[in-house]
C-alpha cells in the first residue's frame, strides 16, 4: 500500500527531531508541539492558547499559565466548547512523572470540552480519549523514540490529524455512549430475571491477607492490594463485577491511592467527603480513580467505598506503623527527584566534606576498627560493616543538582528500598524485628549517633591536621530540635497551641467536608475549656467576626436584621455562640471544613489572649479531644495534603 505524502512528511519530522534541544516550556511549544500539529495538518489560525491558574479556593482559574486548544475553524468567535478539538498541556522537561499534569488537564478539559487531551514534557507523550459518559480512553503512551517507528508513527497520524478529528461528531458521540449506558441500565431493572442472572456474576465476599498482600471484596466491587512495606512504596488494582465493566482494571499507585482514596474514609457517598466520588445524580456517581473516570450506580459506589475503607485503612496502618518503628515523626519529610527521607538537622558544606572524606578513609573495605564501618554510595553515605546496613546518610541538594546555595547542608535519614529487601531475604520475617543499635537504625537514634559521637570524632581526627577549631565546626551545626510538650505531659494551656495551629493550617487546605463524629468531642471541649475568660480580652471582634462568617455560611446568607452592634457584643455571647455551633454539629452527620477552620481560629485566639480559668478535667477533655484529630491532621498533611499541593505547584 502506498503511504500518503502527509504521512510520509510527519514520519519524516519526528524521525529527525532531537528532543534535547528543547530548554525549556517555551521551547516544547515553540520547538515540538507547534511542528508536530503543523504536520498533522492543523491550521495555525485554528490554534489558541488557553490561560490556565488556581484561585484562593483551591480550585482551578485562568491566567496563570497556557495551554494549548485547535479547533475545528480559524474564526476566533466561534472557537468554543462545540468546535474545540485538542488540549495540549505541555509541562517542564525534567518532570517524568505525568500524574499531575493529566489530572489538570482532566479538570480544564472538562471546561473546554475538545476530543482528545495531551500531556507532554518534549519526550514522553500521553494521548486520553475524552468518553464524557464512560471512561477516558489512552490511546497513546508513548515516547519520542518510541513515536519514530514508522508503523506507530503512523497509527499516531491517522487518529490525531485535523481531517479525521474534525470530522468526529463529540455531541452525537456523548449521546449515544449515556444512551447505551442508560437503555441498560433500564432493561436490566425492567427485567428481574435477568438481575438474578447478573447477581450471580457478583463477587463472592471476601477479605483476604497474606502478608503485605491484601484483597478486599464486596459484590460489585473488588480491590487487590500491596501495602507499602517499610520504605517501599504500594499500590492496587480495582475491578468490577457489572457487565459494563467486564475486564476493566484500574491500577493506582501509590501517590493515587494517598491522594484520592485515603481522605474521608467511613464516610457515606452523601457526604460528601471523598475526594474520588462526585454526584451526577440521585442514583449516579462520577468516579474518578487515578487516570480513569467512571460512572457507577449507588450500589457499585457503595461496595466501592467499603472496600476502599478496608484497604486504606491497613495502607494507613502501615504507613504509621513504619514511622512508629523508625521514630520519624519528628523529622520533616523530603521527597525529590534522586532521593527521599527525613532531615534530621544541617551543616555547612565544610563540616560535611570531612564526614564525607572521613567515610572514606574508614571504609569498612579498608581496616577492622571500631570505625570502619562505612561505605561510599554516590554522594551519600552508609553506615556499614558490610554484613548489615544500620543507616543511609544523604545530602539535600537543590534542583540543579549544586549545594545549598546558603551553604548549609541538610543531612537527610535517607529512605534505602535496598536495606530493607537484604532484610526480608534473610532469616527475618519482618524488618520491625532488625530495628536496634546493631541492626537497622531509627531516625532519633541516627540523629543522636551523628552529633554525639560521629561529627565529635570526625572534628577531633581533622583538628590537628586541618587546624581546625572544635568550637567553630560546632557552631556550623544547625539543630531542628521541637521545643513543644507532648499532648499527653501539657498541664499550662497555652502549650495547646501549636498543636491547635497545626489543625487549622489542615482544615484551612481541606477541601471536603469532614465527619462530624471527629470534630464533637473537640468542639465541645474547647467550647467548655474556653468557657471560663475573663470578659476584658482583646479582640473580640475578630471572635465574633469568625462567628459570622460560620453563621452565614450554615445559612447561605446573612441575615441583616439579626446583625448587632459589635461594640456591644460580649465574651458572653460568643461562647453562647459556640455553644450553639456544638448543637449544631451534635444534629450534624458531617461538617464543612471552612466552618472548623474558622472555630479553631477562635480556639486558638482565646487561648493565646484570654485569661483563663478551667479544671483539671476540663484540661484533660481537651487533651483527649485533641490528640485523634491532630494526628490525623499530622498523618494528612505529610502523606495525602502534600501530593495535592505539589501538584498546585
Amino acid at each position: 500500500m502506498t503511504i500518503p505524502e502527509s504521512i510520509k512528511q510527519f514520519i519524516t519530522w519526528i524521525q529527525g527531531f532531537d528532543h534535547h534541544i528543547l530548554q525549556n516550556e517555551d521551547d516544547i511549544k515553540e520547538k515540538f508541539i507547534f511542528p508536530m500539529f503543523k504536520h498533522l495538518c492543523y491550521p495555525d489560525k485554528c490554534h489558541r492558547e488557553y490561560p490556565l491558574a488556581k484561585n484562593k479556593s483551591g480550585n482551578y482559574d485562568r491566567n496563570y499559565e497556557n495551554a494549548e486548544i485547535y479547533f475545528t475553524t480559524d474564526n476566533i468567535k466561534e472557537q468554543n466548547t462545540d468546535t474545540s478539538l485538542i488540549f495540549i498541556q505541555a509541562i517542564e522537561l525534567d518532570k517524568t512523572k505525568l500524574n499531575n499534569a493529566i489530572e489538570k488537564a482532566r479538570f480544564y478539559s472538562n471546561d473546554c470540552n475538545p476530543l482528545f487531551f495531551i500531556v507532554t514534557n518534549g519526550y514522553i507523550i500521553k494521548v486520553f480519549k475524552r468518553l464524557h459518559y464512560s471512561r477516558e480512553e489512552l490511546v497513546f503512551d508513548i515516547n519520542i523514540d518510541t513515536l519514530k517507528n514508522k508503523d506507530i508513527a503512523s497509527r499516531f497520524y491517522n487518529k490525531l490529524n485535523f481531517h479525521v478529528v474534525k470530522n468526529i461528531e463529540k455531541n452525537t458521540t456523548d449521546f449515544l455512549i449515556n444512551t447505551k449506558h442508560n437503555l441498560i441500565e433500564k432493561f436490566i431493572r425492567c427485567h428481574p430475571d435477568l438481575q438474578d442472572v447478573l447477581e450471580k456474576c457478583n463477587f463472592e465476599p471476601c477479605i483476604m491477607r497474606e502478608g503485605y498482600r491484601l484483597v478486599v471484596v464486596k459484590p460489585k466491587v473488588a480491590i487487590a492490594c500491596n501495602l507499602p512495606k517499610a520504605f517501599a512504596e504500594g499500590n492496587c488494582e480495582i475491578q468490577f463485577s457489572s457487565i459494563l465493566f467486564r475486564g476493566l482494571k484500574i491500577n493506582l499507585n501509590h501517590q493515587e491511592i494517598l491522594g484520592q482514596l485515603m481522605t474521608g474514609l467511613y464516610t457515606q457517598v452523601d457526604w460528601e467527603c471523598r475526594r474520588f466520588l462526585k454526584r451526577l445524580d440521585k442514583n449516579n456517581f462520577k468516579v474518578i480513580l487515578g487516570q480513569t473516570t467512571v460512572i457507577l450506580s449507588k450500589l457499585e459506589v457503595a461496595d466501592l467505598c467499603l472496600c476502599v475503607d478496608e484497604v486504606c485503612q491497613e495502607y494507613k496502618n502501615s504507613i504509621i506503623n513504619f514511622e512508629n518503628a523508625l521514630e520519624t515523626w519528628n523529622f520533616e519529610f523530603v521527597n525529590f527527584s534522586v532521593s527521599r527521607g527525613f532531615i534530621l538537622f544541617s551543616v555547612r558544606q565544610e563540616l560535611w566534606e570531612l564526614m564525607q572524606q572521613f567515610a572514606n578513609e574508614f571504609d569498612y573495605t579498608k581496616g577492622k576498627s571500631e570505625w570502619h564501618l562505612f561505605h561510599r554510595e554516590g554522594i551519600s553515605i552508609r553506615v556499614s560493616r558490610g554484613i548489615r546496613d544500620h543507616t543511609f546518610i544523604f545530602p539535600k541538594l537543590d534542583r540543579d543538582l549544586s549545594l545549598l546555595s546558603n551553604n548549609q547542608i541538610n543531612i537527610i535519614y535517607e529512605l534505602n528500598n535496598l536495606n530493607f529487601q537484604s532484610i526480608e531475604t534473610g532469616k527475618l520475617t519482618l524488618w520491625q524485628q532488625d530495628i536496634g543499635v546493631r541492626g537497622t537504625w531509627t531516625a532519633r537514634y541516627t540523629k543522636q549517633w551523628l552529633l554525639e559521637k560521629y561529627i565529635p570524632k570526625v572534628i577531633n581526627y581533622y583538628s590537628d591536621k586541618f587546624q581546625l577549631s572544635e568550637a567553630e565546626l560546632l557552631a556550623k551545626i544547625t539543630n531542628y530540635a521541637s521545643d513543644r510538650m507532648l499532648i499527653q505531659e501539657i498541664d499550662n494551656i497555652i502549650n495547646l497551641a501549636p498543636y491547635l495551629r497545626d489543625i487549622q493550617s489542615w482544615l484551612h487546605i481541606y477541601v471536603e467536608n469532614i465527619a462530624a463524629s471527629l470534630l464533637k468531642p473537640y468542639y465541645q471541649a474547647y467550647t467548655n475549656l474556653v468557657r471560663n475568660t475573663d470578659s476584658s480580652i482583646t479582640g473580640i471582634d475578630y471572635i465574633i467576626g469568625n462567628l459570622r462568617k460560620v453563621e452565614w455560611k450554615n445559612t447561605q446568607e446573612e441575615n441583616s436584621s439579626n446583625v448587632k452592634d459589635w461594640k456591644n457584643l460580649t465574651f458572653k455571647y460568643a461562647i453562647d455562640c459556640l455553644d450553639e455551633q456544638v448543637a449544631r454539629i451534635n444534629n450534624s452527620e458531617y461538617e464543612n471544613s471552612f466552618n472548623a477552620d474558622l472555630i479553631t481560629r477562635i480556639f486558638i485566639w482565646i487561648i493565646e489572649n484570654g485569661k483563663i480559668s478551667f479544671s483539671q478535667a476540663q484540661l484533660n477533655a481537651a487533651k483527649e479531644a485533641l490528640l485523634p484529630l491532630w494526628e490525623q491532621s499530622r498523618f494528612e498533611m505529610r502523606h495525602v495534603l502534600y501530593i495535592l499541593i505539589d501538584k498546585a505547584t
